[in-house]
């Protein structure tokens, strides 16, 4: 008969409730926590990779958007100019006369008073000309600058200017001076008159943006010899060249 105070030895006595123990440094039965999951691994080869993959694609896009708002309003000026045919205005210098004229000592003293048309050739475009002015010359100097008044042309329009010029005892080259003296030997003196303005042009209730007008009418001949100051134009009308 075995005494109850000896310890047992060998496998442990079995649960009351008829299971097994479980072995040694096992789990538990029930779930157990999920592990940490990994940290994200950085690939630096993927990460270079992917604005290359992105940036042609947004390129190619924008080139492609350009090109088609390139040909579309292109076409659109080709439809305008097909219907307003844009024309360059015209203008003729009509009338030049000088009065005390004399250059004495290099000194110059003149009165011009010139006349020029404008004219508006298109049928459905006005125009506007503002900050106008306009010059003689000889040879490329300058004798005389004035401003004149802006104006308005409508459809095929055709406006009369003036314009009046003087100056007295002005500077000029000793070079010059000898060139209008030989020119006053045959008769008359050959200067040119300019016009510089602002143009804006006028389509219904569409505006253009403005443009810079030049126009130059070269070797306007007056009458004007040795023995007298003063001479008008000869040869009549005189067709400048226009620029916008």
């Amino acid at each position: 008969m075995d005494n109850p105070s000896r310890p047992v030895t060998g496998y442990p006595a079995p649960n009351q409730n008829g299971h097994p123990h479980p072995p040694p440094n096992a789990a538990y039965p029930y779930a157990a926590a999920p592990p940490p999951s990994q940290p994200y691994a950085y690939n630096p080869y993927y990460q270079a990779q992917t604005p290359i993959y992105r940036r042609p694609a947004f390129v190619r896009s924008f080139l492609i958007t350009m090109i088609a708002l390139a040909i579309i309003f292109g076409c659109i000026l080709f439809i305008f100019w097909l219907v307003v045919r844009p024309r360059v205005p015209e203008f003729h210098v009509t009338s030049l006369s000088v009065s005390n004229f004399s250059t004495n000592n290099s000194q110059l003293t003149a009165n011009w008073d010139a006349r020029v048309q404008a004219y508006n050739p298109n049928k459905k475009m006005s125009v506007y000309y503002y900050d106008v002015f306009s010059a003689i010359n000889y040879n490329s100097v300058t004798l005389s600058r004035t401003q004149m008044p802006p104006f308005e042309q409508g459809t095929r329009n055709q406006t009369e200017l003036t314009a009046k010029f003087a100056v007295v005892g002005s500077y000029i080259e000793e070079k010059a001076v000898n060139s209008i003296n030989s020119e006053r030997s045959g008769g008359s003196v050959k200067f040119d008159f300019r016009l510089e303005a602002y143009a804006r042009f006028k389509y219904g209730a569409w505006r253009m943006r403005r443009k810079w007008a030049r126009v130059w009418c070269d070797d306007v001949a007056v009458s004007l010899s040795s023995s007298s100051g003063s001479g008008n134009l000869v040869g009549g009308s005189k067709k400048c060249r226009v620029a916008i």
